[in-house]
């Protein structure tokens, strides 16, 4: 019986690596926004307990309330920078999602070929050895077992 042999494994490799890859770029793209997701919440969490510790009517001086005005923009503009690196991390994310997605249907499908090519492989040696059976049942020591001699 022959051995199979798959002429494509490199190829399959190579592919595995390159899924590999790309999970692990998808990983980061995903670890990445995260954290700008919960850099966003801390941010309003901040700004929250800020605004809580501000009593309405409560007479504060004029540098006071200039204080919290310049701090209000600053967190505004923070907030705002944040926004965009979670809209920027998302769409990498989503990116290395579609690439992890398409290496992995690569290497799929050489899979489904490997399948394809052990099952013929298989048949085929069946085959030959239903051959092989055949031959011994109507042969009897080399002499066939239907005529005279």
């Amino acid at each position: 019986m022959k051995r199979f042999s798959f002429r494509l494994d490199r190829v399959a490799r190579v592919r595995e690596i390159e899924r590999d890859r790309a999970r692990a770029s998808w990983a980061a793209a995903r670890a990445e926004q995260v954290e700008a997701e919960q850099r966003l919440q801390d941010m309003r969490a901040a700004a929250e307990a800020e605004s809580v510790g501000i009593r309405v009517g409560a007479q504060q001086a004029t540098s006071d309330l200039r204080a919290l005005a310049f701090r209000a923009s600053l967190r505004a503009r923070a907030a705002e920078i944040a926004v965009h690196d979670l809209t920027t991390a998302g769409a990498a994310a989503e990116a290395r999602a579609e690439d992890l997605l398409v290496a992995a249907r690569r290497l799929d499908a050489l899979e489904r070929l490997r399948v394809r090519q052990v099952e013929a492989h298989d048949l085929e040696v069946r085959r030959e050895e239903a051959a092989v059976l055949d031959d011994l049942a109507t042969t009897r020591a080399g002499r066939p077992t239907g005529g005279l001699s």
